[in-house]
């Protein structure tokens, strides 16, 4: 009979054991015993190195097994198969720290159970049993650091990290241990921090947060209590930490919009705040403590040190500095209160926590600083604990990346990539400036890590495996995407896929074709950047480019180049379309029905993307003198039914639907029975609009109409000059669609799902019909 062997009933000894446990059961329908004592007659699983198991280090005196290869207190692990000399197998599993256990423990069923993890489920095949033999696997990161972000916006369940609980952080928490990371991060907003940290200051309020702004993601009325919410954190950091994860923790200057200074506080303390010339979080819950103040640097650390009592462990440290903010219209003034401003944190950090590593996020960096200023910040930073840690390395920006900061091979850094706005959550990823890159890092031993830091959560399937695979292991065939998207769909489904290899095959080149490509935030990056999708904001994309603004003054520049970056992949559109109409779906895994949709929702945005570039430039054209009226009139009609079509397929899914995810937060706890409004105006804001069912019905089409109405108009009025509306006049045409979809009830919105599903062929046989038309337009 087989055992599992562990030298203590607690901690990660328990841990490990009982997911061994679980997934033999699930595997072969055994229930295997964990014993603390050797019989000397049962086969057994040995949990635990020699450094952490008497009974391991024995074996290795004995010479039934060598000594390991994992260095101590490091994530890697061994699997060692042995017989003794009573003639039974032993299996050895070693990590170089607890976490690495674990790492041991799924791996072992990946290589003799074909065991596949995914963060939307396990693959866990049935068989009568799995053999312990024959195991001699050593294996150890590249990176030190690897590991994602959990982001504050709301809107959808799927998407969103604030709208789960605790058994859905701990499925995650145990998917991020399955695909070997060790780091992750919460950007979820303070929760209680405040209230613990000056109780006598601060209370806990109703539902309702003071703080809040109507109808934007600035509206932070709770759904869940707030002492719910500081439960919560509480558990989903035991947990992790429980299971040996990093957590950072948050340091110095942290007011941002998802975490603002209370009112209360504000009102009773009444601090002072950093002069800045920017209009960005210009409110005062949303400026920063002026820190030249020690009372006030104090303060910002006393918020730390409660969520390391409370919450957390000061293993590690994070700082954005001023991120997002000018202090001075003058660049060098600004440049060094943003440096003094480093130097504040940094020298009040090091007091209490001398070693802990620092990460400085280079989000700041990216939007405002040149390099040369970000070299002047390296330069005085300590290598021995700072980390530049540059989570936005995916960018088309050639200047602004770690190349340029004098790191390679001389101070610390992680490679990330931010892949993803809050409304960008299609299936994408900018391939190519990765495969340039990536091998720099992963060839530079200064390099210590590989993070994913999106907006949004389980948007991309593809690029979460591909994060994993490379941040363990950048090998060629993990780095280069097309090879990679083979192992990718071997995996997500084991032999089984109904089609599915061949299509993300086809959709690679689309996939690629959009991407995060920078913050935006610079003329010469205007004519490139793109924040979301076009047909999310139709009023302002068509109507409202020209006031001024570098941004919207390239708008046609804009149009141009994305016309030329669709151009030849959305010629695949029509067929990829009529391919996933005939996917087979009957009793399909849901694998297959979720990354059907994703795919189809991912092709339908680039074909509406393309048709509204195509507009934008055809109303450039018809400026110019060109006579192409009825070809816009055909373009406004052929996007319209598009986007259309693109709401009935989401509606085929309970991951798009708002009404869905505020009922998913219903039925977990008790929620505040007015969140429906703070709900609406998380998802319709202008920054956080997506692939949402509701908003495209009520929302986007709309809008939509609203364009096409002025620009008949215009065409009519045969005047060829440039529309011209002012922010009033375009805040008066939306206001009627907003009011209404904020009066009618999301009940009454709420998609027929089933009915959506089973017209699914139907309607992506319309959108290859559509999409077509879309592209064969001249």
């Amino acid at each position: 009979m087989l055992k599992i062997f562990i030298p203590k009933e607690e901690g990660i000894f328990r841990i490990a054991a009982d997911e061994f446990v679980s997934f033999w059961h699930r595997v072969t329908g055994k229930k295997l015993s964990v014993t603390l004592k050797d019989d000397g007659k049962s086969d057994l699983v040995v949990l635990g190195s020699d450094a952490v198991n008497a009974f391991t280090h024995a074996k290795i005196i004995e010479k039934v097994i060598p000594q390991f290869s994992i260095a101590t207190d490091t994530d890697g692990y061994e699997l060692v198969s042995a017989a003794d000399g009573n003639g039974r197998n032993l299996l050895f599993i070693a990590g170089g720290r607890p976490r690495s256990l674990l790492y041991g423990v799924y791996r072992f069923f990946e290589l003799r159970a074909d065991c596949r993890y995914f963060w939307d489920g396990d693959i866990v095949p049935a068989r009568k049993s799995i053999d312990i033999s024959g195991l001699k696997v050593c294996e150890k990161p590249r990176f030190e650091y690897r590991g994602l972000r959990y982001f504050a916006h709301r809107s959808l369940n799927r998407f969103q990290a604030e709208h789960w609980d605790f058994p859905e952080w701990k499925k995650e928490i145990d998917w991020i241990l399955k695909k070997r990371m060790n780091l992750f991060m919460l950007r979820i907003g303070l929760d209680d921090l405040f209230q613990k940290a000056f109780p006598g200051i601060v209370g806990y309020p109703g539902w309702e947060v003071p703080e809040s702004k109507d109808r934007s993601y600035d509206d932070r009325n709770l759904f869940w209590s707030l002492k719910y919410r500081g439960e919560l954190r509480k558990k989903i950091l035991a947990y992790a930490r429980e299971r040996d994860l990093l957590h950072p923790e948050d340091v110095g200057t942290m007011t941002h919009w998802y975490s603002r200074t209370p009112h209360e506080y504000l009102e009773k303390v009444k601090p002072d705040f950093m002069p800045q010339a920017t209009s960005g979080y210009g409110e005062k819950t949303g400026l920063v403590w002026d820190i030249r103040q020690d009372k006030n640097l104090d303060a910002y650390f006393h918020l730390t040190e409660t969520h390391i009592r409370e919450y957390g462990s000061p293993a590690m440290f994070h700082t954005i500095g001023l991120a997002e903010r000018r202090c001075y219209e003058d660049r060098a003034s600004n440049h060094q209160m943003k440096l003094y401003t480093y130097r504040r944190i940094i020298q009040k950090l090091r007091g209490k926590h001398p070693h802990a590593p620092l990460l400085i996020g280079s989000w700041d960096f990216c939007m405002y600083w040149t390099p040369e200023e970000v070299r002047e910040l390296v330069v005085e930073l300590n290598p021995r604990n700072t980390i530049l840690f540059d989570y936005t390395s995916d960018t088309d920006d050639e200047l602004r990346t770690f190349q340029n900061w004098d790191l390679v091979n001389k101070f610390p850094w992680i490679y990330g990539i931010f892949h993803a706005f809050e409304p960008n959550t299609d299936v994408r990823g900018n391939y190519n400036a990765i495969e340039r890159r990536l091998p720099i890092a992963a060839e530079d031993p200064m390099c210590k890590g590989m993070v994913l830091w999106p907006e949004c959560s389980h948007t991309d399937t593809l690029l979460l495996e591909y994060l994993a695979a490379n941040a363990w292991n950048p090998c060629e065939c993990n780095l280069k995407i097309k090879s990679f998207l083979e192992k990718f769909c071997a995996n997500r489904y084991a032999g089984k896929d109904r089609g599915m290899s061949g299509l993300w095959r086809k959709m690679l080149p689309l996939i690629k074709a959009r991407h995060w490509n920078g913050p935006g935030r610079r003329p010469e990056m205007s004519t490139v950047f793109q924040f979301s999708e076009i047909f999310f904001r139709p009023l302002q994309e068509f109507l409202y480019p020209y006031n001024g603004d570098e941004w919207w003054k390239n708008t046609e520049k804009r149009a141009a180049f994305f016309h030329d970056v669709l151009r030849e992949p959305v010629k695949d559109a029509p067929e990829i379309f009529r391919n996933l109409a005939a996917v087979d779906r009957k009793n399909a895994h849901e694998f297959v029905l979720r990354d059907l949709i994703d795919l189809a929702r991912t092709a339908a945005a680039r074909v509406l993307h393309f048709g509204c570039c195509k507009l934008i430039l055809g109303l450039e054209a018809w400026r110019d003198g060109k006579d192409n009226a009825v070809e816009i009139l055909d373009l406004l009609k052929r996007n319209r039914t598009m986007l259309s079509l693109l709401g009935e397929l989401l509606a085929a899914h309970d991951d798009y639907s708002l009404y869905a995810s505020l009922r998913d937060l219903q039925s977990k706890q008790k929620c505040n029975p007015k969140f429906e409004y703070t709900l609406k105006g998380n998802a319709e804001n202008g920054y956080c609009r997506a692939y949402i069912t509701e908003l495209v019905t009520d929302v986007y089409l709309p809008e939509m109409d609203a364009v096409a109405g002025e620009i008949r108009k215009y065409l009519k009025a045969g005047k060829r000059v440039r529309m011209n509306y002012t922010e009033e006049k375009l805040a008066a045409m939306q206001k009627p669609v907003a009011d209404a979809f904020y009066r009618k009830p999301l009940a009454e919105m709420a998609p027929d799902r089933k009915r959506a599903f089973a017209n699914l062929s139907a309607t992506l046989e319309k959108m290859a019909v559509e999409s077509e038309k879309i592209i064969s337009q001249q």
